[in-house]
């Protein structure tokens, strides 16, 4: 009997309300060993003591510690799975989008919003206990590094841990053996907000197109991952920035023309790029790396999103980051000129070809105006 007791998946309910505690114990406690906590002191000292806590369902308004903190001290555990745990905010009708969004930002993984029916509440539970029930077998097999590249169970690539891992041990092969890689750091643009607006089985729908997509685009040798909600990250082998470009173009014209049925409205999702082509050398490690790819992710999508910045330090790529000639006219109509002025000489080399031509095709005039236009940018 004690067996069997032991074999029970353990949930915590952590609210401050002790009527509110009662109803979420006598709705799921047939199926499950449900835990009560008042506030998230008490819920963290649960959670540090009984590693058997598979989900945690909080409120966020508490006395002591309120499940914000509760979120973040999880996600910044040394414990992998306290990290990596389920964790369902309990909203009520006063907490606003804005406040959904913190919590999804500090790493919520679903909401569930009071008054909740019995059936709603126990398909969140079982959910999300064989999620965690999932993860945990395979972070517990021998061979840990194989297995956490499938751990993702709503897009079926590999989780952060995995790559940062893999990614490293590319970085020291490529030290020893000489070549070099592009790294790809993708976000969709305005995910959190989706997510709230349509709830957790479109977003997962989301992720999970967008993760075949990618699948289908990135060649067997190369790393794809998902390290975060809705972040993307890409380690390209023996692959200069020109081609990690061309790449990059497709996975956003490809990812924009998937279609999702929102309540009977179709709905485009669109993303966000920074690519990085460092020059390696013996002090190169992959985590700084990573960090200075996101600049260039950031820099996309502070310049509106749905677009890409791309920077390289290889020899003979002039160290500029690059921006095409698409996101340039975008960027005009939005009256953002400033930020094309590191890229003119880029700008100008992409539409040399095509000015040739109408070079060719035009007056003198023209064709002089085009030529003096090439010898000042050889200067």
């Amino acid at each position: 009997m004690e067996d069997d007791e032991n074999n029970i998946p353990r949930i915590l309910t952590v609210d401050d309300s002790r009527v509110m505690r009662r109803a979420m114990t006598k709705v799921l406690g047939k199926a499950y060993h449900v835990i009560e906590a008042e506030h998230g002191e008490d819920a963290w000292t649960y959670l540090t003591n009984d590693p058997d806590i598979q989900v945690v369902f909080t409120d966020l308004s508490m006395p002591y510690l309120d499940g914000f903190g509760l979120l973040e001290r999880m996600r910044e555990s040394d414990e992998d799975h306290l990290r990596e745990m389920p964790v369902i905010i309990i909203t009520g009708k006063e907490d606003d989008d804005e406040t959904k969004q913190r919590a999804l930002d500090k790493g919520a993984s679903d909401f569930i919003t009071k008054p909740f029916d019995s059936i709603q509440l126990q398909a969140r539970a079982k959910a999300h206990v064989n999620f965690e029930q999932t993860t945990r077998k395979l972070s517990e097999t021998s061979d840990k590094l194989q297995q956490q590249a499938a751990i993702d169970q709503v897009t079926g690539l590999s989780g952060q841990t995995y790559f940062c891992r893999a990614a490293d041990e590319s970085l020291a092969y490529f030290k020893r053996h000489g070549g070099q890689f592009t790294l790809l750091r993708m976000d969709i643009d305005n995910f959190n907000a989706l997510f709230i607006a349509n709830g957790k089985p479109l977003a997962d729908k989301i992720l999970q197109q967008i993760g075949k997509t990618l699948t289908h685009l990135v060649r067997k040798e190369d790393m794809l991952a998902r390290i975060g909600l809705a972040k993307f990250a890409m380690l390209l082998r023996d692959t200069p920035i020109e081609d990690a470009t061309r790449l990059a173009e497709r996975i956003c014209q490809e990812i924009n023309a998937l279609s999702f049925d929102a309540g009977g409205q179709q709905l485009h999702v669109t993303v966000s790029i920074g690519l990085f082509e460092p020059h390696l050398n013996e002090d190169s490690e992959i985590h700084a790396l990573i960090a200075e790819t996101e600049k260039y992710l950031d820099k996309a999508i502070e310049a509106g999103g749905n677009q890409m910045v791309v920077k390289s330090l290889r020899k003979g790529g002039g160290g500029a980051e690059h921006l095409d000639v698409q996101q340039a006219l975008k960027l005009l109509a939005e009256g953002k000129e400033d930020l094309l002025k590191p890229h003119l000489g880029s700008l100008i080399r992409q539409v040399m070809p095509l000015l040739n031509y109408i070079g060719q095709q035009s007056t003198d005039d023209m064709a002089r105006a085009i030529q003096a236009l090439k010898e000042k940018l050889e200067k």
